[in-house]
């Protein structure tokens, strides 16, 4: 999208002459949508960008009739409020923690309303946002930006979304800019609440080593794992393991598979969906879904962990499995499948 500059700023102006966004939170808004902006190719493909403020109280925000004029309410509820303008931008506040910051004593700002992060929302599922979106990691390395990412499915109370990148400014805690998300996908709403993937705290930021004995579970289940900071993945212990395949019979082939990997990665979420009779929200990382509309049921089974597809149109035996998920430069693609590569279902005497 082709984000009109003065727009914009006719449209933070409602927000920063009420108080409720400070001048120089208005000024990263408008830095985000120049051309000087490090992650500006990222720009055209976004559906839109947001900023999301921390207040005390949503329901007593100062709105007046100019700003309800302007633009769309498109959330209100008791812990948010979301105002939608034609121009692409969207303010939403929220009461409820955002991110692992507000867990950590001193860590996050004590005066609301405040902005706790920028959000840049490629929502389209193509091959040209997904290449867009996975350069991320290194135009951040160029520009001296941290970097956090986020595994899909990442959770917000009743929604659930794709994978997310974060960058942090270079100034870290000591500025006043503050993080922005490339988020990939788009959104699935639920009547079940799914928890909440809090936004990882800056690598950087002198308190973040309490993050992991601060910061709580969110049910249903806990917070995905930081599994990259500045620039490639790092090994850590997985958070989700998935098996993705397509079985018409009532065992899953993949079984033997997800025991053993459920053995060794003990914290992990290991399960298998079939994609023949699925059932509720199913996870697809992008590139899987990409992979599906280009090429059907050819490309499962897939291995994917953490959001990252490890295998496609084949499953490993369990010890190779264990190299895959521990080994992230093997996986930077789908692997090729080997002669000796367990199918699809119904092509082993695990399916009844």
């Amino acid at each position: 999208m082709a984000f009109h500059a003065p727009t914009v700023q006719d449209d933070l102006r409602l927000f920063t002459e009420a108080g409720l966004l400070a001048a120089q939170e208005a000024e990263q808004v408008l830095e985000v949508i120049s051309d000087a902006f490090p992650f500006a190719e990222a720009m055209d493909n976004a559906e839109s960008i947001h900023v999301h403020v921390n207040a005390d109280d949503v329901a007593s925000l100062p709105v007046g009739a100019r700003l309800t004029d302007a633009c769309q309410e498109t959330s209100n509820s008791a812990q948010e409020r979301k105002f939608s303008f034609p121009s692409g931008l969207n303010v939403i506040f929220a009461s409820e923690p955002t991110a692992q910051d507000e867990f950590i004593p001193g860590a996050a700002p004590q005066a609301k309303p405040y902005v706790d992060h920028l959000g840049v929302d490629l929502r389209e599922e193509n091959t040209a946002t997904q290449r867009i979106f996975d350069a991320i990691p290194d135009a951040a390395t160029r520009a001296g930006w941290r970097h956090v990412y986020q595994a899909g499915p990442v959770r917000c109370c009743h929604t659930m979304m794709g994978p997310k990148h974060w960058v942090y400014p270079p100034e870290g805690a000591e500025g006043s800019r503050r993080p922005i998300e490339f988020a990939f996908g788009d959104l699935h709403s639920s009547d079940e609440y799914l928890g909440c993937d809090y936004r990882p705290i800056d690598p950087a930021h002198p308190l973040a080593a309490r993050a992991g004995e601060l910061v709580p579970d969110c049910a249903p289940s806990a917070a995905p794992a930081v599994t990259a900071v500045a620039g490639r993945p790092a090994v850590s212990t997985p958070a989700k393991i998935y098996v993705f395949e397509e079985c018409s019979c009532n065992t899953t082939p993949s079984q033997p598979l997800l025991d053993a990997l459920q053995e060794r990665y003990s914290s992990a979420d290991v399960k298998a969906f079939d994609m023949a009779k699925p059932t509720g929200i199913v996870p697809l990382p992008p590139a899987l879904f990409l992979a599906l509309e280009a090429e059907g049921s050819r490309c499962l089974p897939a291995l994917v962990v953490d959001g990252k597809v490890r295998t496609q149109g084949w499953l490993p035996t369990p010890a190779a499995a264990v190299a895959l998920v521990d080994d992230p430069d093997q996986a930077s693609a789908p692997l090729r499948r080997p002669a000796n590569a367990a199918d699809a279902c119904c092509t082993t005497d695990a399916c009844c």
